[in-house]
């Protein structure tokens, strides 16, 4: 059996979060009764939104006086999620634009 760091365990968790709630936008805009451009500002600002509150989970849990690979360790992560989040944006945009157009086609 593996024993796991906090860190590891950390970030399984991190990512964990982001990946659900990158699920739930999905299933939210398949689900939602609302225009387009009205979800994709939502999701926008949710994910802007999500990605703040990340990288102030990370800083937090990482102390000031603490400069070593553990900040160094956040740093990436926070980078890391930051792109992340920027290409589950961009997924978004694509699948809004290509159901706009099916509906558009209807």
């Amino acid at each position: 059996m593996k024993n796991r760091s906090d860190g590891s365990s950390f970030r399984a968790g991190t990512w964990g979060v982001i990946l659900g709630a990158a699920a739930g936008f999905a299933v939210g805009l398949l689900l939602a009764p609302e225009e387009g451009t009205k979800i994709r500002r939502k999701i926008a600002y949710q994910l802007d939104h999500l990605s703040e509150q990340i990288a102030d989970l990370i800083e937090k849990s990482l102390s000031p006086e603490e400069v070593g690979d553990a900040r160094k360790d956040g740093q990436a992560l926070v980078n890391e999620a930051q792109e992340k989040a920027e290409r589950i944006r961009d997924d978004i945009d694509s699948l809004l634009g290509e159901i706009r157009e099916s509906q558009d086609a209807s």
